[in-house]
């Protein structure tokens, strides 16, 4: 396979800065698995000063970060803003000083962590549509949000301030369930976001270009197939590769409430019960159908009734000799919805020796001369979920799909 050594391109409030002065770096994105919300995410980007001339970078400095990929192309690896600073001096003494500065840099979800929203009552409403609401009241851009760096050159002609907009949101689905219309409450735009995903069995997600996207309850079923890698299992490395399995995945008895004036209703695995005991959970939602909170509250004793094994790490270095320019190009436009299929695993090591599923979370580790991808990847059947022919990714052809995998199977509920 051809070499390949990664370049970074650091820009840092408008300036780039080459890895030639790149000590390590690490990004991360994503949740930490299926079950949890989505975090803000971040990166850690340690520079050695080689002029004596330490930049004057300040808090909320913009940070973007690019890596070339297999043509030589940069690729968005991260975008969001400084949050801390540090400095250090190494090697002080005779031989004088190697300046060294440090950033920790939040993506574009630290955005809703610091905005407030409901100051105005809301409809009844999808899911995705509630998302939406909540992006477009916390990301409105105020005046002291324009860059200074902005003229009215810049800007169309045409261009009011009253519609100037909204920025740095990326696709939002419509959503599967009907959400409660909220009466005003002024409360935190990123818990609230949280909340109304868990409600819409969704997930918040960061683009690498610094945008905020909301994926509903079927997009990983309607999209699969059409966004998967394919990795034979002696391209991992073998030293950070982990599996789990966990009892506290189990649940077979659940309480979900929903509706105003509240209601409840309950769903049981007998099956699950049987094997493991009574596990379980209480679920508050603003779910308005008594026969969505029905679906949601079997689906969740359904696919959580037995515990399916996950990877909690995935690791693989781009430099790996055998890996194709296809495959590290797919790896660099990883994302929340991306499958990963692994083959060619040690007996024993996994049911059936190969594994299918979603990515949940990833860590960039950047250094001169190489880039490696930790990934956090749950278990397929735990994203599963009820689709209609019509409502299946138009470009997914059967090919691309595993050869033993049935219609049935597809559109579990």
């Amino acid at each position: 396979m051809p070499a390949y050594t990664p370049s970074y391109t650091f820009t840092i409030d408008g300036t780039e800065y080459t890895d030639q002065i790149l000590e390590n770096a690490t990004i991360t994105s994503g949740r930490t698995d299926i079950f949890t919300d989505t975090l803000t995410g971040y990166a850690s980007i340690e520079l050695i000063v080689t002029d004596d001339i330490i930049p004057a970078f300040e808090l909320k400095d913009s940070v973007n970060v690019k890596v070339t990929d297999s043509s030589g192309s940069d690729v968005d690896l991260f975008t969001g803003e400084i949050s801390a600073i540090n400095k250090s001096l190494a090697g002080a003494g005779a031989f004088g000083t190697a300046p060294s500065i440090s950033i920790q840099a939040v993506g574009s979800l630290a955005k809703l962590v610091r905005s407030f929203v409901g100051v105005d009552s809301y409809p009844s409403e999808l899911d995705g549509e509630r998302i939406e609401r909540i992006l477009t009241e916390a990301l409105f851009t105020q005046w002291q949000d324009v860059p200074n760096t902005i003229t009215w050159a810049d800007v169309s002609a045409t261009q009011e301030w009253a519609d100037y907009g909204v920025q740095g949101i990326d696709v939002i689905d419509d959503g599967r369930y009907d959400l409660l219309a909220r009466n005003a409450e002024v409360v935190n735009a990123f818990d609230l976001a949280s909340e109304t995903a868990r409600d819409g069995i969704g997930y918040l997600y960061e683009t690498p270009e610094g945008n905020i996207g909301y994926a509903g309850a079927e997009r990983r079923t309607s999209n699969f197939g059409s966004n998967q890698i394919d990795l034979d299992g002696d391209l991992l490395n073998a030293s950070a590769v982990q599996t789990r399995v966990s009892s506290s995945d189990i649940v077979n008895e659940v309480y979900l409430t929903y509706g105003d004036p509240e209601a409840a209703v309950e769903a049981t695995n007998p099956q699950s019960i049987e094997d493991y005991g009574v596990i379980q959970q209480q679920v508050t939602t603003q779910l308005e159908d008594t026969t969505q909170a029905e679906e949601q509250a079997l689906r969740l004793v359904s696919l959580r009734g037995t515990p399916l094994e996950s990877f909690d790490i995935v690791s693989i270095n781009l430099s790996h000799p055998d890996l194709s320019n296809e495959l590290r190009d797919q790896l660099l436009d990883v994302s929340m919805d991306t499958v990963i299929k692994i083959t060619n695993l040690p007996s024993g090591f996994i049911i059936g020796n190969e594994f299918e599923g979603f990515v949940e979370g990833w860590t960039w580790f950047l250094a001169k001369g190489s880039l490696e991808i930790e990934a956090q990847v749950s278990n397929s059947i735990y994203s599963a979920f009820e689709v209609q022919w019509e409502d299946y990714n138009p470009v997914t052809q059967w090919q691309n799909l595993s050869n033993t995998l049935q219609w049935n199977d597809l559109a579990i509920g």
